[in-house]
């Protein structure tokens, strides 16, 4: 009977090269095609952000060309234009407020605020928090704040963050009016 020897078999195994280029094939596909997708998952992040900062700006962009007073509708309306432009992502929130500068108390306040989805309207005691972020105004002066978010999900698990927040906070002054007025229900203006 013979013997069965293992190490003349595994070197003759270690010698053997038939095979070796579909082995390292199949290796270098896993990676290219790990990497297509971690491409395609970042960028398409990446576009979602930035249709999030487009958006936001286009809805500021259309309250300061406002002339006449906004009201709810109207601003579930624009709620609605922002959604349209991210066309991805979850139900985004959206801020609207209107500041002015009182020069005596030297302090920013709220002429008004409407808030959509989840978030709150911002209050006179949420001011000193953003005060770095708003711009330095002249005694009365008004200012409209748009503050969006929305929740990116990611298509793939490949490093990006599942349900990321882009949140965007913008500036603007009214360009046609001296203040953009808010109607409540009532037909009454906010300040009034």
């Amino acid at each position: 009977m013979k013997s069965f020897r293992l190490k003349p078999l595994f070197r003759n195994f270690a010698r053997e090269e038939k095979g070796a280029v579909i082995a390292e094939f199949l290796f270098a596909m896993c990676w290219l095609c790990w990497w297509y997708v971690a491409a395609f998952a970042f960028f398409d992040g990446f576009r979602q952000y930035n249709a999030s900062i487009k958006a936001t700006y286009t809805v500021g962009d259309i309250l300061s060309r406002q002339m006449f007073p906004v009201d709810k509708d109207y601003l579930d309306g624009l709620k609605g234009l922002y959604e349209y432009t991210i066309k991805y992502g979850s139900i985004p929130q959206l801020r609207y407020t209107s500041i002015k500068w009182v020069d005596d108390p030297g302090q920013y306040e709220i002429h008004w605020s409407y808030a959509t989805g989840t978030k709150q309207k911002l209050t006179n005691g949420d001011l000193p928090d953003i005060r770095d972020k708003l711009p330095v105004l002249s005694d009365g002066e008004h200012v409209i704040l748009v503050e969006s978010s929305s929740i990116y999900n990611t298509l793939f698990a490949v490093g990006v963050k599942d349900g990321l927040e882009f949140s965007n906070f913008m500036v603007t002054s009214p360009r046609f009016t001296p203040r953009l007025e808010y109607e409540f229900e009532d037909g009454t203006l906010a300040g009034s």
